[in-house]
């Protein structure tokens, strides 16, 4: 498992432990400053993008992770013109991350909406997708 807060590494290896799981390990990288040297034949981001304000060098620096014929799994917020925050993305259009994903050099992506909430995203109703792509 990698991330780029310590505190939520703290947050996986206190689950790591209570599970009593030992084929898992925590790694501390920031994507964005460096890639760490390793290769993963799944990536799962979970309300990460969002966080990123180059989301075009995050998924480069995924795609080189990726071994050949690897999955990139990212779970996050639907765009949303009502969201207006700083720190955030307003979400993502389907569209726009399908191209993107393909110019970095995904071969399939695939997107679809899987969950629609009230006051979910930023005290707003908003709705959450999931997209696979293949390396």
């Amino acid at each position: 498992m990698v991330d780029s807060s310590q505190q939520m590494l703290e947050v996986a290896k206190a689950k790591i432990s209570c599970k009593g799981i030992t084929n898992t390990n925590v790694l501390y990288s920031d994507f964005i400053e460096e890639t760490p040297d390793l290769k993963a034949d799944i990536v799962l981001m979970s309300l990460v993008l969002l966080h990123i304000p180059d989301t075009e060098k995050i998924s480069q620096e995924l795609f080189s992770v990726l071994n050949n014929g690897g999955k990139l799994i990212i779970i996050d917020f639907d765009k949303n013109d009502k969201i207006n925050h700083p720190k955030v993305h307003n979400g993502f259009s389907h569209d726009e991350l399908k191209k993107r994903l393909t110019e970095v050099g995904f071969q399939q992506t695939e997107i679809r909406t899987f969950h629609h909430g009230s006051r979910i995203f930023v005290k707003q109703d908003a709705s959450m997708f999931i997209s696979s792509s293949i390396k």
